[in-house]
């Protein structure tokens, strides 16, 4: 009895290494804020600085969003999302080296503002991606699929980023997102488009 039923959207390669890349994807970028909480506050920020840091981040995603629709039509998307990937595991990885109690609150922000860049620029490649790996009357079903590993990751995501800072502390959780967003670049690599 096989595992993957044959002509299910599982039984594409591409789409499944899309799927489980983006569940990886998606768990590092929900994890994420709990440790930006944890180092915000241990910085001596409050709730407030906390508030517009988090904001910086939406606020770039929107801001460049239209420019990242651009290049995910333009460019090979699996290299769009990849790179969005790596950048966010770079930007995670300075936060791992500088998030001190004596950095200053604004230099966070900037960093979170720039990681928001990575998040406008892979989430419209994903969606555009989908046509290019699974046939037409398959697409419905990869659509849901997607649909809801991101929301699964939105669950589970700030779950592990909780035990992360409880075992590892808010700097090494950075390091865990870190490693979410390579492996979730990594697999994207061997996908044709």
């Amino acid at each position: 009895m096989a595992i993957i039923k044959e002509g299910s959207i599982w039984s594409y390669k591409d789409y499944l290494r899309l799927w489980t890349s983006g569940l990886l994807v998606n768990v590092g970028a929900t994890a994420f804020p709990i440790a930006l909480a944890v180092t915000v506050l241990d910085t001596g920020g409050n709730a407030t600085s906390l508030g517009l840091i988090l904001a910086a981040r939406v606020l770039s995603g929107v801001m460049l969003a239209p420019v990242g629709g651009v290049w995910a039509d333009r460019l090979p998307r699996k290299f769009v999302m990849m790179g969005a990937d790596l950048f966010r595991a770079f930007i995670a990885l300075i936060l791992v080296f500088v998030a001190a109690p004596s950095i200053p609150l604004f230099v966070i922000a900037i960093l979170v503002f720039i990681m928001g860049a990575g998040d406008a620029f892979g989430a419209p490649a994903a969606g555009a991606i989908m046509p290019t790996i699974l046939p037409s009357e398959k697409l419905p079903a990869g659509n849901v699929a997607r649909g809801i590993v991101i929301k699964l990751a939105s669950i589970v995501g700030p779950g592990i980023g909780g035990l992360s800072v409880i075992a590892f502390g808010g700097r090494l959780t950075f390091a865990v997102t870190t490693i979410f967003f390579a492996v979730g670049a990594y697999l994207l690599y061997p996908i044709t488009e």
